[in-house]
Parts: structure tokens; C-alpha cells; sequence
């Protein structure tokens, strides 16, 4: 191996390490792609809290319905706060089919919100997922597993009207994370330096 495969070789290695351990980009990490999650050159306004929830809070989250579901609207991080976005991910669902918890943690709330049952699970990670619309079969302070049923999709207008779907969203503190990145393992994609 050459000098320059060598460093070339090297480099790649390092942007990778970067990407699956959460550390800050370098500033010339244009070059690196995060498909299918989040990520710097992905633009979702998440950096890479998707990832490190992952890597930091055990294994990835399971698919809350079964069999694994189309996506149909993606996460669409909001530019400020409060500003319009898409504050979770919709999964094309039947009414009537169960909806299970993607991951170990205690029943936050159960209720109505605009209209929609909606019940949010806090997990050990500090992410709490919400699943809308859904008629309840768990009551707040308990105990779930991955896997289990919360309940099932009810018939309630949601993001896909008339079609039905469940809307799966992941918050940590005040941050909206895009629950993508929690499902699925991010395919990182070496792309050529840029010049300049």
C-alpha cells in the first residue's frame, strides 16, 4: 500500500468512527453521507442523536407494527420549536391492527391529543415514543417490554386520512428525533471529497 491509498485508507476509517460513535464532524465531513438515518450531510437538524441513542442505549428499537410496515411520511425536523414540520415518522397501519412498544419503558401518558389516542413510553435512554392514533390497552406507570401490545390502531382521522396509519414519534427532552434512526441501522456512504 502507497503513502496516499495508505492516508486515503486511514481517513476513511477515522469519518467512519466519527459517524458510529457520535463524535462532532471535522469540518471537511461534507464527504460522508448517512443514508436511511440521520446525519451531518442528511440535513435533517438532528445531528446525530439517532445514532447515539443507539450505540449508548442498547439495541436499536423494534418496528412497532407487524409485519414491518411502508413508511409513509418521513420525520421533518422543525426549523425552531415550534415552527411546521414533521415531528415523527407515519407507518402505513390497518384499524384494528396491534401496536406494540418498540422498546422497554414505563407508560408516560395515555390520553387524547387533538382528538387522537396517543400513548407515550419512557425509555431507559430518556427518549420517550409516542404512538397516535391508538386505543389504549396500557395505563400510565406501567411497566412494558419490548413487544408488547399498548393497543391497537383506532379509527381516528390521523396524518394519512382516509387512509389509516400510526404516527410514531421520539422526543428527548425538548428535541424531536427522527424515530427512523432508531428503527433502522444507517447505511454510511463514502462520498468523493468535494473540492475546496
Amino acid at each position: 500500500m502507497d503513502a496516499v491509498t495508505a492516508r486515503r485508507f486511514f481517513l476513511t476509517v477515522a469519518l467512519v468512527v466519527l459517524v458510529v460513535t457520535g463524535m462532532p464532524p471535522p469540518a471537511h465531513s461534507r464527504s460522508v453521507a448517512v443514508r436511511g438515518g440521520v446525519g451531518w450531510a442528511a440535513g435533517t437538524g438532528v445531528s446525530d442523536e439517532g445514532t447515539r441513542a443507539g450505540a449508548a442505549g442498547g439495541p436499536r428499537w423494534a418496528w412497532p407494527l407487524d409485519p414491518r410496515p411502508r413508511v409513509v411520511h418521513r420525520f421533518r425536523a422543525p426549523p425552531v420549536a415550534w415552527g411546521a414540520g414533521h415531528r415523527g415518522v407515519d407507518l402505513a397501519a390497518e384499524v384494528g391492527q396491534s401496536v406494540t412498544a418498540v422498546a422497554d419503558g414505563t407508560v408516560f401518558y395515555v390520553g387524547v391529543i387533538d382528538g387522537r389516542g396517543t400513548v407515550s413510553v419512557l425509555h431507559a435512554s430518556g427518549i420517550r415514543s409516542t404512538y397516535e392514533p391508538v386505543t389504549a390497552s396500557v395505563t400510565r406507570g406501567a411497566s412494558v417490554t419490548r413487544g408488547q401490545v399498548l393497543g391497537v390502531i383506532d379509527a381516528a382521522p390521523g396524518h394519512c386520512a382516509p387512509a389509516a396509519c400510526l404516527h410514531l414519534g421520539a422526543i428527548r427532552d425538548h428535541t424531536y428525533l427522527d424515530p427512523l434512526a432508531l428503527l433502522t441501522i444507517p447505511k454510511i456512504v463514502l462520498l468523493p471529497t468535494l473540492p475546496g
